[in-house]
């Protein structure tokens, strides 16, 4: 009966195939392309078939440290395939997620101690990643973009943007490094972008959000933090709204076409979620969307040390969010021990609904990442 099924399934029509598909997950649909030659075609080649799949995908979390990842509907916990490279040669030090692929800042130190960066498009689902190789070299102070020029209605034309910061400009030629630089994957080219801009991006609130091929970042000026997103479209930077701030200030995507900001004062364990309208409304603003106060709600960011937490705002007013703590605990024979505990969280306005400890490690012997966790959405979209 079984063997009938996956021989009657490939010659239903193909709208109902693809119905049955979109709801697959994507690496089971890397499982199933040796079907037939005509699934072969549309999970493989098929970009109408590939983007509307990832508009179907949930979101999952990813933990590079532990390489983990976390279903948040389910609680589920799986292996993440992660490659060598970005765990021993260039460890991963931030992520940009667009689309399903992943722009990952890697860090390297050399034998002088001196940190510099390499950058890479990852996907994780196929299993394979890029080098993008600078016009010069990069740093570690760099700022990175991630999108896509959507002016003819597509989402394959890649760009990243290199916002160059701090007071190492001076390039081995001897000239100073531009402000901008954009890479084109088409081109496979850096150039020059004369852009300028008197704001700073506050890295230690956010490293950025990609949302519907645009970039958008926490910027400060003047002691007041905005959104500056930047439209890799027509290639121009633009103040989009003052938000809000707090000891733990995050940003992230919202249903595909709004920002969200997670904050927690520095001594409170309330927490609040603000939410803009549609990023395509010509004023954007940002208003309370809820708040979740429960004195059982853990600090998400104790120390400017501690990694910053990832997390997505659900659609029923719930926070799903992996964080880590340090937790004290006595140990028979010994002194008491200082851990760092990895927890997955799920919040609702009432307060905790889920709480899944996902790894633990001995202090002295963890490395902090800068972020805890990241939110991708599996693709089946090639590197560019």
């Amino acid at each position: 009966m079984a063997s009938s099924k996956r021989l009657l399934l490939p010659s239903l029509p193909l709208e109902m195939i693809e119905e049955i598909l979109y709801r697959t997950p994507a690496e089971s649909l890397i499982r199933f392309k040796s079907t037939c030659k005509k699934w072969y075609a549309l999970i493989t080649s098929d970009k109408r078939f590939m983007y509307s799949h990832l508009d179907h995908s949930p979101e999952r979390f990813i933990r590079i440290y532990d390489r983990q990842i976390m279903d948040p509907v389910s609680g589920t916990l799986s292996v993440a395939l992660i490659p060598e490279e970005f765990r021993e040669s260039y460890p991963i030090d931030s992520m940009v997620h667009c689309d399903g692929l992943l722009l990952c800042t890697c860090e390297k130190r050399n034998k002088r101690e001196l940190k510099y960066a390499k950058l890479a498009v990852w996907n994780l689902v196929l299993r394979n990643m890029k080098w993008i190789e600078p016009s010069d070299i990069y740093r570690i102070t760099d700022y990175f973009g991630f999108g896509y020029d959507n002016t003819v209605g597509s989402r394959d034309n890649h760009k990243i943007l290199r916002l160059v910061v701090g007071p190492w400009r001076i390039r081995k030629d001897g000239y100073s490094d531009p402000d901008c630089e954009i890479y084109e994957f088409k081109s496979d080219t850096w150039r020059t972008l004369g852009r300028k801009f008197d704001w700073e991006v506050d890295f230690s609130k956010c490293n950025g959000v990609s949302v519907m091929g645009n970039m958008y970042w926490i910027a400060v000026k003047k002691e007041e933090h905005f959104i500056v997103s930047f439209d890799f479209s027509v290639e121009t930077f633009k103040e989009i709204c003052v938000c809000p701030s707090s000891w733990v200030t995050r940003l992230a995507c919202f249903s595909g076409d709004k920002l969200s900001l997670l904050l927690q004062a520095e001594e409170s364990a309330g927490i609040e979620v603000w939410m803009t309208n549609s990023l395509t409304d010509g004023v954007v603003s940002f208003s309370q969307y809820f708040n979740v106060t429960s004195p059982d709600l853990p600090p998400l960011h104790i120390h400017s040390e501690m990694a910053r937490p990832g997390y997505s705002i659900g659609k029923h007013k719930n926070i799903m969010l992996w964080c880590e703590a340090s937790v004290q605990e006595e140990e028979e024979d010994e002194d008491d021990k200082w851990y760092i505990r990895i927890k997955f969280y799920e919040y609702d306005q009432g307060g905790i609904t889920k709480q899944i400890e996902t790894a633990r490690h001995r202090q002295y012997d963890y490395y902090d990442p800068f972020i805890c966790s990241y939110v991708y959405v599996p693709s089946l979209i090639p590197i560019p």
